[in-house]
């Protein structure tokens, strides 16, 4: 399997020096995904190497985490949806092995396997980000096809995922969890801002992200428009009436 390693992040795990991974596939196809070579490859074999991207294989990522275990105090493991990858449990195992603390990005689809994690005292994450992209209700236009039938999965996924983590006490270890959405204008307005607002608790750790096009996996994408400033800001200061910590990053 090849996977994506970033070899060092100082932002993508708050307080740690981490390493980040990026393993291959994912049960949803946002249009204006920026991983989606990983996105759309297979979770077995991973993406290919090409001229623009270079993806490594698994066991040298591994390697990497021990070798680097004195320098690093942390790894995220990101996707493509990680919780669909079977190297998953292994990886935490093994970086838990040399010292690493673990956060999991998750996009909240895949919650048995979440649930799993959770439970586990050597597998449940430190921390979780988890990705709400618009109102549950909208999933259906984020799915390799949209239907009924899979607007109805995603939604019921999404929202059991957030009951799981809308208690963190309950996870087999300590845990910390954060709340993430990118302000997509067709996908984020005001509406959505208070149905998603709605589904947190109301101490939640929400990071706001702008859109930026321009390595879409839907290319038409690329040619959208972000929300301009004042619109963002509009957005936030909505975001923060209804949930105080909410911030944009």
């Amino acid at each position: 399997m090849r996977v994506g390693l970033q070899k060092t992040t100082l932002v993508n795990f708050p307080r740690r020096v981490a390493a980040a991974v990026f393993l291959p596939g994912c049960n949803m196809r946002c249009p204006y995904c920026y991983n989606a070579e990983l996105a759309c490859a297979s979770v077995t074999t991973g993406p290919e190497t090409n001229e623009k991207y270079s993806y490594v294989p698994l066991e040298e990522a591994v390697r990497h985490l021990e070798k680097r275990a004195g320098v690093l105090t942390g790894v995220v493991f990101s996707g493509g949806e990680a919780l669909l990858s079977p190297a998953l449990p292994d990886l935490i195992q093994k970086a838990r092995s040399v010292g690493l603390a673990i956060k999991l990005d998750t996009n909240g689809l895949v919650p048995e396997k979440l649930a799993e994690l959770l439970q586990s005292k050597t597998l449940c994450p430190d921390m979780v980000a988890i990705d709400i992209k618009t109102s549950p209700k909208r999933y259906g236009i984020l799915m390799p096809v949209d239907s009924p039938q899979t607007a109805a999965f995603a939604e019921k996924a999404l929202l059991k995922s957030l009951s799981l983590l809308v208690q963190p006490e309950k996870a087999a270890r300590p845990l910390t969890v954060e709340y993430r959405t990118v302000l997509v204008p067709k996908l984020i307005t005001e509406t959505e801002i208070k149905t998603i607002a709605a589904l947190l608790p109301k101490t939640a750790d929400w990071k706001l992200a702008p859109f930026l096009p321009g390595e879409c996996l839907d290319p038409l994408w690329n040619a959208a428009l972000p929300y301009s400033r004042s619109e963002l800001e509009a957005l936030v200061r909505l975001a923060q009436s209804l949930i105080p910590s909410a911030e944009l990053r």
